[in-house]
């Protein structure tokens, strides 16, 4: 504004401060010729094109005062833009509904241009990138199934080898279990999209990338076991030289317990895993080296697609093993980082109560165990 205020414009307007939702009308909306005498305590004579010293609106909106060596008013400019982004998504959405990509990605693109740091209008850019170009670097498509928020393939496997890959959507997830001392507090975290193993490793991919296999229990459908989380990112290491696009890696501990407490509400943990029973089921006490894993996809599958998350073998995550809440920045990128790292799922050799999706575990890096494995998870690559 040029020295002048709202009030000297609209009045005190005590009802409309008092109500902040701006549900009431200020006191005084002037126009024509109240608005030209307050421009021309500035523009003494009158305009400076026209010489008019009347209807200074012809021109400028009534709020030009602010910006009036502009004739086209900036608010008006906002509106206008505001306007345009509107109309430009309407029509993205109209020919993404009919699948037609290229124009859906083109009006997206105009609109993200309007406002750079829009996040509808940077994800309807990828999603319809991702619609236009869907192969992605090391993935073979499987089906034309994609998933309807961000444009992904649903269902993929890793070129050359035996591993079938799950998307992950993302979003807001909830982990952590109030009752649970070591998994207190349940807490809400966000997970970005990410692509998950559907079952867990098994042999026959282990030996594809790296021929020694450490299990103890040997057979090609067999999850590998007996492996550290260091064996683990040895394997994932010489998998990423490979596959073209990298971004393998270990699911982080949320990105698990997110899955696995879907999968758990979704049927009995004794149609869905392997586990030891108690004594009481089976009328007997057995040994623990008397136990073995089960080839895996051989439990019920949850409706995603997923498998064993409960039983069969521990599954090996990037996390470092730390008191809740849940911290991204805890060391998983560093390899090097000291600590426990996080096993989650419980095994063949372990009772039900190790099998809940929110039970957490802290084992040595450098530990083999014959019950312990891992689940391949991987970064979806930039569009």
């Amino acid at each position: 504004m040029v020295n002048i205020g709202c009030v000297e414009c609209h009045g005190k307007s005590q009802g409309h401060v008092v109500n902040e939702r701006n549900q009431v009308k200020p006191d005084r909306i002037p126009h024509g010729a109240e608005v030209a005498g307050l421009c021309s305590t500035c523009h003494t004579q009158g305009c400076p094109k026209t010489k008019r010293k009347d209807d200074c609106q012809s021109c400028h909106h009534y709020h030009a005062l602010f910006s009036p060596e502009d004739k086209k008013l900036q608010v008006q400019k906002t509106e206008d833009k505001a306007e345009r982004f509107a109309a430009l998504m309407q029509r993205g959405d109209a020919a993404a509904t009919a699948s037609d990509w290229k124009s859906a990605r083109e009006a997206y693109a105009a609109a993200l241009k309007l406002y750079p740091t829009h996040p509808k209008a940077a994800n309807r850019v990828a999603f319809t990138t991702r619609r236009l170009n869907p192969q992605i670097p090391g993935f073979t498509l499987l089906d034309q199934q994609f998933d309807k928020s961000t444009g992904l393939p649903l269902r993929v496997q890793v070129t050359g080898l035996p591993i079938v890959m799950l998307l992950v959507p993302g979003g807001d997830a909830e982990v952590g279990d109030d009752n649970k001392p070591n998994a207190k507090p349940q807490h809400t975290v966000t997970i970005a999209p990410y692509y998950l193993s559907k079952t867990e490793l098994t042999q026959q991919a282990w030996i594809q990338i790296n021929a020694d296999n450490p299990s103890v229990h040997k057979g090609d459908t067999l999850p590998v076991n007996n492996v550290s989380w260091k064996d683990a990112q040895q394997w994932i290491t010489k998998l990423n030289a490979k596959v073209p696009g990298g971004g393998f890696r270990l699911p982080t501990e949320a990105e698990w317990e997110a899955v696995a407490r879907f999968s758990a509400a979704t049927g009995p943990v004794t149609e869905r895993a392997w586990f030891r029973p108690t004594a009481a089921t089976i009328g007997e006490f057995k040994e623990l080296n008397t136990y073995a894993p089960h080839p895996v996809a051989t439990r019920n599958a949850d409706p995603r697609g997923f498998t064993d998350l409960a039983g069969n073998v521990w599954e090996w995550c990037s996390s470092l093993f730390q008191p809740y809440p849940y911290d991204a920045r805890d060391g998983r990128e560093d390899p090097n980082a000291e600590g426990l790292r996080v096993i989650r799922g419980g095994s063949y050799a372990d009772s039900e109560t190790y099998l809940l999706p929110t039970a957490r575990h802290g084992e040595r890096p450098d530990r083999r165990q014959p019950f312990n494995g891992l689940r391949l998870a991987r970064t979806v690559p930039a569009p």
